[in-house]
């Protein structure tokens, strides 16, 4: 996913590798991303024909990007990041916002205790007006209040902050 994000918003090595990678596996801005949801997880299919899958109990922080980078300049998306897995990769989905089904994520995202609607309005404003915008946090396992923290379902115990 990592090295998937350097691609698509830049990086250490994202320019040369882009270059190289543009007509096998370039993710076109006009072809829809596709969000499914499970009850155990969300996958995320890009347009490039890969996919990425991330387990809800292991989803750490959900993050809000109004991307810099062209073809996707002013796009609002979302990077949902989940725990390192044992192999040491990061587990994790970027899609943009207006992907295929988004509304039902974002309905699910907006249910996790302490989830900032607020900062998500804030970069959709931003996109629509064509404005980029630093990364920010909406939610984060550990960041919900003790209220909400003890309303949460059984699944509560995966709000325990992650040990880095």
């Amino acid at each position: 996913m990592v090295s998937w994000l350097r691609k698509l918003f830049g990086g250490a090595d994202g320019n040369t590798t882009a270059s190289r990678t543009r007509t096998q596996t370039q993710a076109e801005p006009e072809q829809p991303f596709i969000v499914n949801l499970f009850d155990d997880r969300l996958v995320v299919h890009r347009p490039d024909g890969q996919r990425e899958e991330l387990e809800w109990q292991a989803l750490e922080r959900v993050v809000a990007r109004v991307s810099r980078r062209a073809p996707w300049t002013g796009k609002a998306w979302l990077i949902l990041v989940g725990e390192e897995r044992p192999d040491g990769r990061q587990q994790g989905c970027v899609t943009p916002l207006d992907a295929v089904n988004h509304e039902a994520l974002l309905a699910r995202l907006r249910a996790l205790p302490g989830f900032d609607q607020a900062l998500l309005d804030n970069a959709l404003r931003d996109a629509r007006n064509g404005r980029t915008r630093e990364d920010v946090v909406c939610w984060q396992r550990g960041e919900a209040g003790a209220a909400d923290a003890a309303g949460a379902d059984a699944g509560g115990a995966n709000n325990e902050p992650a040990q880095p």
